[in-house]
């Protein structure tokens, strides 16, 4: 994901993620049509797959899978206070529905 070509678009939704089963919560801090920045206390390594689900408000949930393309952990002492755990995720194939929602946060580039 290069982050100079993605735009992306301050958005606070709640997403759940994990290895086979999304069983950690996060929220993201923003989204692109390629990926998302999302905050979480549950941090993976890069290079890793991870399956998500999102629901949108007034919407039926979907299914993401991604690539953890970097992450940023702090120790559990300090998280609380600095809140700088979090994680960019490379989505793979993002089903039409993620697409169609990040595309309507663009109204100028639909």
């Amino acid at each position: 994901m290069e982050k100079q070509k993605q735009v992306r678009r301050t958005k606070r939704i709640e997403v759940r993620f994990g290895v086979n089963h999304p069983s950690q919560l996060g929220f993201t801090i923003d989204v692109s049509e390629a990926g998302l920045f999302v905050k979480t206390t549950a941090i993976y390594p890069a290079k890793t797959l991870r399956v998500l689900e999102m629901r949108l408000p007034d919407r039926e949930g979907f299914s993401l899978r991604g690539y953890v393309t970097w992450a940023m952990r702090i120790p559990p002492a300090l998280a609380r206070h600095l809140r700088k755990a979090e994680m960019g995720i490379e989505l793979i194939n993002p089903p039409q529905e993620y697409l169609t929602f990040v595309r309507g946060l663009f109204p100028a580039l639909v």
